[in-house]
This record gives C-alpha cells, sequence and structure tokens, in this order.
C-alpha cells in the first residue's frame, strides 16, 4: 500500500490525464516547480500553479506522437514516484521510441512543491527532439 504522498501523486496524474488544469493547479503550491533534464528542448525549471500544464504542452508539441503508459505510483509520507513510459515519435527522424521515466513528486501538507523527471536517457531523448 502507499502513503499519502503516493495517493496525492495519483490524483495529479488521474486530473492530468483528465486535462482537468485547474484541478492539477488546486493541488500545487504557489511556488511549484517542474523539474526536466536540462538539454531537452523544454528543459529547466517550469515554475508557478499552472507549470505542469505549460511543461506537458511542451513536452507534447515537441512530438509527432506522445504516449504515456504509467505503471506504477507508490508513495510514502513527503514523496511519491511515478514509473511511466514514454513512447515518442520524433518529428525531426519519424523514429518512434521509449523511455522508462521516474517522476519523484515531494509533498508538504498535502500541496506538491516540486516534481522531479528523470529520463533513462535524456541524450537520445534530445538527440530526436
Amino acid at each position: 500500500m502507499t502513503g499519502p504522498a503516493g495517493l496525492l501523486l495519483a490524483e495529479v496524474y488521474r486530473l492530468a490525464g483528465l486535462r482537468d488544469w485547474d484541478g492539477v493547479a488546486a493541488l500545487c503550491a504557489p511556488d511549484f516547480v517542474v523539474h526536466e533534464a536540462p538539454g531537452l528542448p523544454y528543459g529547466g525549471e517550469w515554475r508557478g500553479q499552472d507549470a505542469l500544464q505549460r511543461v506537458a504542452t511542451a513536452m507534447y508539441g515537441t512530438w509527432e506522437t506522445a504516449k504515456v503508459d504509467i505503471h506504477e505510483i507508490v508513495g510514502g509520507e513527503e514523496w511519491g514516484v511515478v514509473v511511466l513510459t514514454l513512447t515518442m515519435t520524433s518529428k525531426r527522424t519519424g523514429r518512434t521510441f521509449s523511455q522508462t521515466v521516474n517522476e519523484a513528486g515531494r509533498f508538504k501538507d498535502g500541496i506538491l512543491q516540486e516534481l522531479r523527471i528523470h529520463y533513462f536517457d535524456a541524450a537520445e531523448v534530445a538527440a530526436e527532439a
């Protein structure tokens, strides 16, 4: 069984999957930050309650197609982790490839403070972008 951070993170991803960005923002701190790998076209820090929406728009806009398959969400008191596969088709090369991605979210008082995105091979993602 997962702890409260895992349950909250599951709710964030459920709402994001529905594109309920107001619902996502309500679960994010005003100074919420998403950390993406710096070498990616959408890399760096994205700040604000709407940061997840903005980074998702940038990420999906980078690819011809992109599909997220969530495998598991686990968590403790403060941190939750999503294990997923991201399958992308490059606009530049037409190649379809997949990456295992772990996304770690830190909560405080039931509100998401930060999300750290970890690709299995960020260099491959950057090369195809």
